[in-house]
């Protein structure tokens, strides 16, 4: 039984409404918000356009979430980094300086937002090295 890819990553938010608003403007898709049962909601987001609709995030509405921790929970690869980073700024979004570095592979371009509840999440942009 080998493991294909990740099926979604879980993240525990305290305001449903307010992280899918949220995740929505970094440009993934929800399908909208689900009944878990027993009073529990939660909604599965997507890149646009998603592939095999496979879903990326899963957010867990708790009523008490664990504190976030000070290192990404997850990084998504983008493109226009540079441009997020000034659009999240102008808008007051808390985020992290703009990094670069290159590796034998890749010319990287990053840096973290965090989310309404604290958590840090690493948007970076690589671009491939030409020789």
């Amino acid at each position: 039984m080998p493991i294909h890819r990740i099926g979604s990553i879980f993240l525990p938010v305290s305001d449903l409404e307010r992280s899918i608003a949220f995740y929505s403007e970094l440009g993934l898709v929800s399908r909208g918000m689900e009944d878990w049962g027993d009073g529990r909601r939660g909604a599965t987001l997507f890149c646009d356009p998603h592939p095999e609709h496979t879903a990326l995030l899963t957010l867990a509405e708790v009523s008490d979430p664990p504190a976030a921790w000070d290192h990404s929970v997850m990084c998504l690869n983008c493109s226009d980094v540079t441009g997020m980073h000034t659009e999240l700024q102008g808008r007051g979004v808390r985020v992290t300086e703009l990094e670069t570095w290159d590796s034998p592979w890749n010319h990287h371009v990053m840096f973290d937002v965090y989310d309404p509840d604290g958590h840090r999440v690493n948007l970076i942009e690589m671009v491939p090295v030409t020789a």
